[in-house]
């Protein structure tokens, strides 16, 4: 999963969530599957790779899978993340063609049009909807170069909601291969059920407590590392709030921002099919527009 840019008031949510950093798998944090796509897309469809002038990217959070995909000599990655924690947890080091530095998103130190790429993984899904996203794709639209491109994997719930009791159901059925994605079809199954613009991580625990499921013995059952199935409990009163737009509302309102649509990819892996990957170009002569 990618690294947040909290809300104040989520600081400590995002402090827990770097400890368990290495706890997560997929779909929270991009697999050997994502990261082909990820290569594949930048090479095929865009014209970055194999470009003679030096190309600068800027990476929204520091997810490491991204930090070290094979990237061309040309191009130049500089990751932001808010949180300092995160940047110790997760990002794998400097080197002459990367760093990390702390900052925030929705004001980025960087001057007009001086990236060719912005790349991120699950970051609409951390930022508060509409104002913070508006912020988010304003910040990106001006950093990036006239025709440059966003890449990003999107968490997506389904058109159609599932009902917790559904996805709980599908837990105890042995239908759901990982915990990982056990937590992300319970969280967008509560905030589908409500069709609500978000959803608190905490209402996401409640879910999962009020089934009273025995961790211990679930891990047990299933092979999964009871510290995994643990990961839940740092929801358990947390501010924060997840957003998981549907795929049509999100290149709905990544296109009034400026972008226009230039190819998908979706993997295999468990839940894939909620985790498209997207490349969008900046609109030439597009201003970013609000959302709603």
């Amino acid at each position: 999963m990618n690294d947040a840019v909290p809300a104040s008031d989520a600081s400590t949510h995002w402090r827990d969530f770097a400890r368990q950093f290495g706890l997560l798998g997929s779909p929270l944090r991009p697999c050997a599957e994502d990261v082909s796509i990820l290569e594949e897309m930048l090479a095929t469809e865009t014209d970055l790779f194999g470009a003679v002038a030096k190309q600068r990217a800027w990476l929204l959070g520091v997810t490491p899978e991204i930090a070290e995909a094979h990237w061309p000599q040309e191009v130049e990655l500089v990751a932001v993340e808010r949180v300092p924690a995160m940047i110790d947890a997760a990002w794998p080091g400097d080197t002459d063609r990367r760093q990390a530095m702390c900052g925030n998103w929705l004001h980025a130190p960087f001057p007009d049009e001086s990236f060719d790429l912005v790349i991120g993984d699950g970051c609409l899904t951390v930022i508060d909807f509409p104002d913070g996203l508006s912020r988010l794709l304003a910040s990106v639209h001006r950093c990036l170069r006239c025709d440059g491109y966003l890449m990003l994997r999107l968490f997506c719930r389904p058109d159609i909601a599932e009902t917790p009791d559904v996805v709980l159901a599908a837990l105890h059925s042995g239908g759901i291969g990982s915990f990982h994605a056990f937590k992300w079809r319970l969280a967008m199954a509560v905030q589908g059920i409500a069709d609500a613009p978000d959803v608190a991580v905490d209402a996401v625990w409640q879910e999962w407590n009020a089934a009273r499921i025995d961790a211990r013995e679930l891990a047990e059952e299933r092979g999964w590392l009871p510290a995994q199935v643990g990961t839940i409990e740092f929801y358990r009163g947390s501010p924060a709030r997840y957003n998981f737009m549907r795929f049509d509302d999100t290149i709905r309102h990544l296109h009034r921002a400026g972008f226009d649509l230039v190819a998908t990819r979706t993997g295999s892996y468990e839940l894939a099919e909620r985790c498209p990957h997207v490349l969008l170009r900046k609109r030439q002569g597009a201003s970013a527009a609000r959302a709603s």
